[in-house]
């Protein structure tokens, strides 16, 4: 048996064992279900395995030099090219796509400018309080939920959190109080206790119940005469006292909060709320924790912040970054690009139907390795090693803490992986 970091999800669990004979994993102990998926994608129907490109409006399978040669001559003949992806690949094919895009003058972006970028963004003016997961198990004795349905986005999280017992938290579930805050009644509720409250926010209020915790959370003994967005004043009272009175907490803010068409003031708020609690702790903190969806989304922050100074939506030319307001989002709505280069995601499947008719309009390239509604109608698609199984790598869990990934199995004959594949890319644009 050997242990490897599961790549399922954000979490990127450190404890799942597998049992492999060098060719085939037959043993998976301590995987959820979104890590045992990414296991059996070894093995799935839609797996990609060979090169194609399009023929008379149909896929064919080619040989890489085929393949290689097919996307020189599209990016060749493209002057505002995107590279769009990257949160399911390894930091080190992340700084490959950046060099792609520097050296085509593209504009690059990954998944979290839809998720956890918009917060990251807002930061940079008001400051965020973060922890680590290790902090919130030893630690933590109140957990919220806001607007996150982590038992199924994250199954693993409430189990190491909420019924792990810590240095410092020793009795566990006992002491340790939820909150969740959602619209929708979720999976996560269930795990709900007597000690523990549960909210059903109304839908698009949570500005206007966080600027009032805000105003309450400057007051003593004060709370509101009537409800506050379809909250009571008893609930309200159990929120507001969990909050001001826990040692330690932390607010998992998830895809109710971060998603594309939430409001910046949302964020803004909610962390100029945590600032106003935490001067008035006289002990311990209130933290964030940022919820994104996919294994290495922090991953690519990490590098692009790290060799640029910004986090995303980098656009180049002539091999300099220049400054953009623009997104992925952004560009494609002005119909500003003219083929796009997508690495491991789903956008055709993902975005609005706009965006995606955009998109399908242009030449695209589909680096990944599943078939997909964006491989469907792509031009040329490479198919890719599945990372932390069939390539080894770095990666970056949900609380910006770096985990080295493993190869435990060879991908099949002929397949590269995501950083190999940019990096052939490279080179044939450098060949005369």
């Amino acid at each position: 048996m050997e242990r490897i970091p599961c790549t399922g999800c954000s979490l990127l669990c450190d404890d799942v064992l597998i049992g492999t004979d060098g060719i085939f994993i037959d043993k998976i102990y301590g995987a959820c279900l979104k890590g045992k998926e990414r296991f059996d994608q070894l093995a799935a129907k839609n797996r990609l395995t060979s090169p194609m490109i399009r023929k008379n409006g149909k896929l064919e399978n080619v040989s890489w030099d085929v393949a290689l040669e097919r996307i020189k001559q599209i990016l060749t003949d493209s002057s505002k090219p995107l590279l769009y992806g990257f949160s399911t690949s390894s930091c080190e094919a992340q700084l490959k796509g950046i060099t792609l895009a520097r050296k085509i003058s593209g504009f690059i972006d990954s998944n979290s400018i839809i998720c956890q970028g918009k917060a990251l963004n807002v930061a940079k003016e008001t400051g965020m309080t973060l922890t680590t997961l290790t902090e919130i198990i030893n630690k933590t004795d109140l957990i919220i939920l806001w607007g996150s349905n982590a038992a199924e986005s994250i199954p693993r999280l409430l189990n190491k959190i909420l019924f792990s017992r810590g240095k410092f938290r020793m009795t566990g579930r006992e002491i340790k109080t939820i909150i969740i805050i959602d619209p929708v009644k979720t999976a996560s509720f269930g795990v709900m206790q007597i000690r523990d409250v549960a909210l059903h926010i109304e839908h698009g209020k949570d500005l206007e119940l966080i600027r009032v915790l805000k105003e309450e959370c400057c007051k003593e003994g004060n709370f509101p005469e009537k409800e506050v967005a379809g909250i009571d004043k008893e609930e309200f009272k159990r929120l507001l006292l969990n909050l001001v009175g826990a040692e330690n907490g932390v607010i998992f803010v998830g895809q109710g909060i971060l998603r594309t068409q939430s409001d910046d003031n949302v964020i803004r708020e909610l962390l100029e709320l945590v600032q106003i609690i935490n001067a008035r702790q006289e002990k311990g903190r209130m933290s964030l924790a940022l919820l994104g969806g996919h294994y290495n989304m922090v991953g690519f922050e990490q590098v692009a912040l790290s060799i640029t100074g910004k986090n995303h939506s980098l656009q180049f030319s002539d091999n300099k970054l220049i400054e953009t307001k623009d997104t992925i989002i952004t560009k494609i709505e002005k119909d500003d690009f003219d083929s796009s280069i997508i690495v491991g995601t789903d956008p055709i499947s993902h975005f609005p139907f706009s965006l995606s008719k955009n998109m399908a309009s242009k030449p695209i390239i589909c680096i990944d390795n599943r078939k997909s509604a964006t491989s469907d109608i792509a031009d040329v698609i490479l198919p890719s090693a599945i990372t932390g199984i069939e390539c080894d790598g770095l990666a970056y869990r949900f609380d910006h803490v770096p985990i080295q990934l493993k190869k435990v199995l060879n991908p099949p004959s002929g397949v590269s992986t995501d950083e190999e594949i940019l990096n052939q890319i490279i080179q044939k644009l450098d060949v005369s």
